[in-house]
C-alpha cells in the first residue's frame, strides 16, 4: 500500500485556506504570508464593503451578497496563493531527494579506478595517473577495475 505524505501537501493547504483565510500558510509554516493574507483581507473588509453588509451579516440576515465579493476574492487569492506555495515547496524538497538519489546512483556507475600509487581517481585509457605520474598497466575487470602498476624492470 503506498504511503501518502502529508506533510506540505498543497491540497490539504488549499482546504485549510479556504476554511480560514491564512490557515493554509500557517499550515506550510508562512508565518508572515498568512498575516499578510489576513491583513489583506481586513483591509478589502474595511476599504470595499459597505457597513451596511457588515451590520447586517452580523445579525444573521444577507441584504446583498455582491458587497461580499472582495473579502470572497482576496480569500480565494489566498487559497490558490497556498497551494501554489505547497505545489512549489514539494516539487523543490522532491527535486533535492532525487537529485540526492541521482548522485549517488551516478557516483556508484561513474567510479573510475583508483590510482595504485596515490589512490586517486585514474582514467584507463591515458596509461598513467595524472596526478602523480605512475605508469599503469591495463585494467583488469575481473579486479573490480584497479589498475596495476606498470614495472619497468
Amino acid at each position: 500500500m503506498a504511503r501518502v505524505s502529508l506533510r506540505k501537501n498543497p491540497l490539504l493547504a488549499a482546504l485549510l485556506g479556504t476554511l480560514a483565510t491564512g490557515l493554509g500558510h500557517l499550515y506550510l509554516r508562512r508565518w508572515v504570508r498568512a498575516i499578510g493574507w489576513l491583513a489583506a483581507t481586513y483591509a478589502a473588509t474595511v476599504l470595499f464593503v459597505p457597513e451596511s453588509a457588515l451590520s447586517a451579516l452580523r445579525s444573521g440576515t444577507l441584504a446583498d451578497p455582491f458587497s461580499l465579493l472582495p473579502i470572497v476574492f482576496v480569500s480565494g487569492a489566498s487559497v490558490v496563493d497556498a497551494y501554489l506555495v505547497a505545489n512549489a515547496e514539494r516539487r523543490r524538497t522532491g527535486t533535492r531527494a532525487a537529485d540526492a538519489a541521482g548522485a549517488t546512483a551516478a557516483t556508484a556507475v561513474d567510479e573510475s579506478p583508483a590510482c595504485p600509487a596515490c589512490g586517486k581517481p585514474v582514467d584507463p585509457d591515458i596509461g598513467f595517473c595524472h596526478w602523480c605520474t605512475t605508469e599503469l598497466e591495463a585494467v583488469d575487470p575481473a579486479d573490480g577495475g584497479r589498475t596495476t602498476e606498470r614495472r619497468s624492470d
